[in-house]
Parts: structure tokens; sequence; C-alpha cells
């Protein structure tokens, strides 16, 4: 599988999740980015290029996307964790 449809499966996977569009973009500079802009239109997700390199990053990324989401929020690292650890 190529990079750009890894990306796509990510992307479909999220919007799966969420019931939601997304705005996905990859950061080549910072490589273990995970990030969600919750704005008033569609969320943007930042998610860092180690997700090319490691399946556990990409899944966490996966995970940490659709729980701000849904919650509506950033979720706090400690919180992300322990939603984490449940899974």
């Amino acid at each position: 599988m190529d990079n750009d449809e890894f990306i796509q499966r990510i992307r479909e996977k999220i919007e799966r999740l969420t019931e939601s569009r997304i705005d996905l973009h990859i950061d080549l500079e910072d490589v273990n980015r995970l990030e969600v802009e919750l704005g008033p239109e569609v969320p943007q997700v930042m998610l860092g290029a180690n997700i090319y390199n490691y399946s556990g990053f990409a899944r966490m990324g996966v995970e940490y996307a659709v729980a701000s989401i849904r919650e509506r929020r950033n979720i706090e690292p400690m919180e992300f964790h322990l939603l984490l650890a449940r899974n």
C-alpha cells in the first residue's frame, strides 16, 4: 500500500467512527505530532509522519482524533493514556 492510500484509509476510518468529515494533514517536520483543531466547521487532524514508520503510532493517532472529535474538545494526555489502557 502506498502512502496516499494509507492516508485515505486513515481519513475514512476517522470519518466512519466520528460520523463527520475531517481534513487530515501529515506533518513531515514534527513527526510525532498528534493534534486536532476543532473549529466551527470541519475538524483539522494533524498527524506526524511517523505514522508511515510505526503502525502503533498511526493507531494511536486515529484513537486520539476520534476521541477528541467525539468529545468536541482536545483530550488531555493523562485522559488519553487512560482511554488507551481501556482499549
